[in-house]
């Protein structure tokens, strides 16, 4: 604990305990699990949306994501000490993953897509791909295709 104050103030606080060390330790390991995790969970929800016209590895990737992002949303609630300037960077990218996650759900949720859907897929692939420019129509036509096949797919399932 002293080590983390200014050497003005470090006399003012009593050496920590044994206990105190292994919390302070410990904290400081979930941190840097979560954020290990968050990280894991975003290029998977960017590969899921990259592949959203090729369904097995879009649900696979989808799916990682998804329990990485289960698994975040409990182990911050379990951090007690963290920097607002840490809690800030953890929330902001775990709700870009929470958008992935929610373009990557509207894929089959209707049976013939929106274009509002389309829109929403497109641009969450874009920003899956880095946000380059020259490739709108490329992603317009893979979300487009992605919601297609996967409602195609369903109604195939009801008809058997």
């Amino acid at each position: 604990m002293n080590e983390f104050l200014p050497p003005s103030h470090a006399r003012d606080w009593p050496e920590p305990t044994t206990f105190d060390k292994i919390r302070i330790k410990t904290e400081m390991q979930l941190i840097q699990l979560i954020k290990a995790e968050l990280t894991l969970g975003i290029q998977d929800g960017r590969r899921a949306l990259e592949s959203a016209d090729r369904g097995p590895v879009r649900e696979e990737c989808n799916r990682r994501a998804n329990k990485a992002y289960a698994k975040v949303t409990r182990l911050i609630s379990v951090v007690a000490d963290m920097t607002e300037g840490e809690r800030a960077e953890i929330e902001a990218r775990l709700e870009h993953l929470q958008r992935m996650l929610e373009a990557l759900s509207a894929i089959g949720s209707t049976p013939a897509p929106a274009e509002d859907e389309i829109s929403a897929l497109a641009r969450a692939v874009w920003e899956a791909r880095g946000c380059r420019e020259g490739f709108a129509e490329e992603d317009w036509f893979r979300a487009e295709r992605a919601l297609k096949t996967q409602s195609e797919s369903k109604a195939a399932c009801f008809m058997s």
